[in-house]
C-alpha cells in the first residue's frame, strides 16, 4: 500500500483534495476505516448486481449518488473530480482489477454510471 500512497502523492498531493483527503484519513481510527470499507463493499456488490442493466436507470442512479456522496469520508467530491475518478477505473488496471473482483464489466459500468451522474447533476446546477 506504501507505493499507492506514494503514488498518489506525487501525482495529487499538490491539491486541495489531497489535503483535505490527508487530514480526515488522520483523524480516522482503525475501526473508522474498517467500517468504511464495509460500507464501500457492501455497495460495490449493490452495484453490481446491475451490471447489464442500463446505468442510467434510477435505482443505479440512486447507488451512484450514495457512492458520490461516501467520497466525504474523504474529501469533499465536485463533479469534475467525480469524472477523473470514473475514468481511471477503467483506464487504470488496478482500478478495473478492483471492481472485476465483484462482477465481471463492473469497472466500465461504474464508468457509465458515474458519467450520467455528473451529465444529470450538472444540468441541474
Amino acid at each position: 500500500m506504501q507505493i499507492y500512497a506514494e503514488e498518489t502523492k506525487a501525482r495529487w498531493g499538490h491539491t486541495p483534495a489531497y489535503k483535505e483527503s490527508e487530514e480526515r484519513v488522520k483523524k480516522m481510527s482503525k475501526q473508522d476505516m474498517a467500517q468504511i470499507q464495509k460500507e464501500a463493499d457492501v455497495l460495490m456488490n449493490a452495484i453490481a448486481a446491475h451490471v447489464g442493466e442500463s446505468p442510467d436507470s434510477n435505482e443505479v442512479q440512486m447507488l451512484i449518488a450514495t457512492h458520490y456522496q461516501n467520497l466525504n469520508h474523504f474529501y469533499t467530491p465536485n463533479l469534475e473530480l467525480y469524472r477523473g475518478l470514473a475514468d481511471m477505473y477503467v483506464s487504470d488496471p488496478r482500478f478495473t482489477a478492483y471492481f472485476e473482483k465483484y462482477a465481471e464489466g463492473l469497472a466500465q459500468f461504474m464508468h457509465d454510471a458515474m458519467h450520467v451522474y455528473c451529465t444529470r447533476y450538472s444540468k441541474k446546477v
